[in-house]
């Protein structure tokens, strides 16, 4: 097994970090989290759409060739080389060259891929909570995935400690964004909502997927405001990332919902997907 560092394939063990490395210091970079499922990565283009955007957000020098096509060629090779044709989580970090201050002394990327095997999931419905305890900005990082994940992290952390399996997000106006890890869609009367991306959500690729096939499978769904207050009336809530897809819910802290439509929207996409 390898990791690529800035186009090299090296033992995992090999220090690739100094003391001035700027994601360490100021987490100064965005990360892509993606599926390798044994031939390809799914959703490339949209992962690439999401990091490129945010590469342009944070003002990276990128004419020294960092392009769409060459670093998608360096995952392809780190995959090929450790996994094969075995399913495997893949993780992109793009961090701005080593710097000892604040204001970066250069602009030029370097990159890190990792992969690992996938482990069987557990098939439950998932348990959530509502993390209370810090709230998500609004702004324009909200959307991207950077090296700052606190807020993400100390959510799981709540939620494992207290009996769940995840978190639910509020952002800086007290709504639901997201959970910890994942994007979310509630179902009410055969409706799908999940939160617009204006609300601080990642812009999650399973969820653009999503939004952009389903209403051609005869699903509406509406970009919204999701309200602590709708946590009661919906009928179905389920969890979508680039890994683990589509994750039903089974309740959320002392309310509890059906899987029906959860269950038929995941059959249809997997009779999609096999042709």
């Amino acid at each position: 097994m390898y990791i690529n560092f800035n186009g090299s394939l090296i033992d995992p063990l090999t220090p690739v970090a100094t003391a001035f490395n700027r994601s360490l210091r100021y987490g100064d970079g965005l990360f892509e989290t993606m599926y390798w499922d044994e031939h390809r990565i799914r959703n490339l283009d949209l992962h690439l759409d999401r990091l490129f955007l945010g590469l342009s957000v944070l003002h990276f020098d990128l004419s020294g060739g960092f392009t769409r096509d060459f670093i998608t060629k360096e995952i392809i090779r780190l995959c090929e080389s450790n996994t094969g044709a075995l399913k495997a989580r893949v993780r992109l970090t793009v961090f701005r060259e080593d710097g000892s201050v604040l204001f970066p002394a250069g602009n030029k990327p370097v990159f890190l891929v990792e992969t690992a095997l996938l482990q069987e999931e557990n098939p439950l419905p998932l348990r959530l909570t509502i993390f209370k305890g810090e709230t998500k900005s609004t702004g324009v990082l909200s959307n991207l995935k950077t090296n700052n994940y606190l807020l993400n992290t100390i959510a799981i952390q709540h939620a494992k400690e207290n009996g769940f399996d995840d978190a639910l997000i509020l952002n800086s106006r007290g709504n639901i964004c997201e959970a910890s890890s994942s994007n979310l869609f509630m179902v009410q009367k055969g409706v799908l909502f999940t939160p617009s991306l204006s609300q601080g959500c990642v812009a999650g690729t399973k969820r653009r997927e999503l939004l952009e096939i389903l209403p051609g499978l005869g699903f509406q769904i509406e970009e919204t405001i999701i309200t602590k207050e709708m946590v009661n009336e919906m009928e179905e809530i389920f969890l979508t990332n680039a890994i683990r897809e589509i994750r039903p819910v089974i309740c959320i802290d002392n309310t509890y919902y059906s899987r029906e439509l959860t269950g038929r929207l995941i059959r249809l996409l997997n009779e999609s997907e096999n042709g």
